[in-house]
C-alpha cells in the first residue's frame, strides 16, 4: 500500500505502514538484544514521527536515546551530536538527516528502519558505520527495512535491476548468527 513518487517511497505512506507502537517496540527490543554491549547506535527512521517514536521505544527499555530531524535547531543538534560522540547518548534516531556529511567514528550499530529505493541513500546510511575506529573491530548493521534484499550487499550494491530474473539478490540467512549471506557462501 506504500506508493512511490519519482522512484522513491512516499514518506507519509511509509510512516503509516511502519510507524506503529508494536512494531517500534519490537524493533527496539531486537536492537537492544543484538547490540549487546555496543555503545553507539545510529537509528534511521522513515520520517520525523517515526524517528521520535523509535527514540521513545528505546527509552521505554532504559536506553538513553535522542532524536535529530530537519527542524532541530542548530545549537540543539550540535549539542546532541557532541553528546552522542562523547558517549552520553547511546542511541541517536534521525529522519533523513544524518546521512551525507555526518561523521561519528564511534558508531558501532546501524539500525536501518527506513526502506528506500535509492541505492545511494542505502550506502549513505550504512556508510555512517563504516568509518575506521579504534574501539571496535566492526559495526553491526540491523536491517529492519529489507535493504540488503533490495540493493544487495553494502560493499557491492546493485545499482540497476538486471534485465533477466526477478532482480532480487540471491541470499540466505546464517542459522547461527542470522547474517544475510550470498547463497554461494559455504561457511
Amino acid at each position: 500500500s506504500v506508493r512511490k513518487k519519482g522512484g522513491e517511497y512516499i514518506d507519509s505512506d511509509l510512516d503509516k505502514a511502519i510507524n506503529r507502537e508494536e512494531i517500534n517496540n519490537s524493533v527496539a527490543e531486537e536492537i537492544i538484544e543484538r547490540a549487546g554491549d555496543r555503545k553507539s547506535w545510529l537509528v534511521f527512521g522513515v520520517g520525523v514521527d517515526h524517528a521520535y517514536a523509535l527514540a521513545r521505544a528505546l527509552r521505554r527499555f532504559g536506553i538513553d536515546a535522542a532524536t535529530i530531524v530537519g527542524t532541530t535547531p542548530a545549537e540543539e543538534r550540535d549539542r546532541l551530536i557532541a553528546d552522542f560522540r562523547a558517549g552520553k547518548i547511546r542511541a541517536l534516531t534521525n529522519a533523513n538527516v544524518l546521512t551525507t556529511g555526518f561523521d561519528a567514528p564511534n558508531v558501532d550499530v546501524i539500525a536501518a528502519c527506513r526502506p528506500t529505493m535509492s541505492p545511494s541513500l542505502y550506502v549513505q546510511m550504512l556508510g555512517r558505520g563504516s568509518r575506521l575506529k579504534e574501539h571496535v573491530k566492526d559495526c553491526l548493521v540491523l536491517d529492519f527495512a529489507g535493504l540488503t534484499y533490495t540493493h544487495g550487499f553494502f560493499d557491492a550494491p546493485v545499482v540497476k535491476k538486471p534485465k533477466a530474473g526477478n532482480g532480487e539478490m540471491p541470499v540466505k540467512v546464517c542459522p547461527e548468527c542470522d547474517t544475510l549471506c550470498h547463497t554461494s557462501v559455504r561457511e
